[in-house]
């Protein structure tokens, strides 16, 4: 998980409480002073680091078209990443959870996105009885 400030480990921290999380799952923030190259190296370190010969990485940024979104997009290809942006905690909770550990990482990518879509409401129109996408 990738974000600026303290976010991701937050939100880490909070899916802790909800679900039995994987173990390996890993927090990499942005800090103020820092630049793009530094934060993608230190990325590309930290990938490195945990990833085997044929493990595949997925990281999910906070927001789109910011360094954290940017440092993982240009290592997408060197490290062969599955990348989700826009964190959520609907996202979050079902990619983390330990029982989706034997799905493949496209999947999961593809399910925790629905999940994020169908469990993200306006409540000002479910409690009207309408949900409006």
């Amino acid at each position: 998980m990738t974000s600026h400030g303290s976010l991701a480990s937050s939100m880490m921290e909070t899916a802790g409480l909800i679900i039995e999380m994987r173990d390996e799952v890993y927090c990499l923030e942005l800090k103020e002073e820092e630049s793009l190259e530094d934060f993608k190296c230190r990325l590309g370190k930290l990938i490195q680091c945990v990833k085997g010969d044929s493990d595949k990485v997925i990281i999910v940024s906070d927001m789109p078209l910011a360094t954290p979104f940017n440092a993982a997009t240009m290592l997408m290809q060197k490290y062969n990443i599955y990348h989700l942006t826009g964190m959520s905690m609907q996202m979050l909770t079902f990619l983390l959870q330990k029982d989706n550990s034997y799905m493949e990482e496209e999947n999961l990518c593809r399910e925790a996105l629905a999940k994020a879509k169908e469990q993200t409401l306006y409540l000002n129109d479910v409690l009207k009885g309408e949900k409006k996408n």
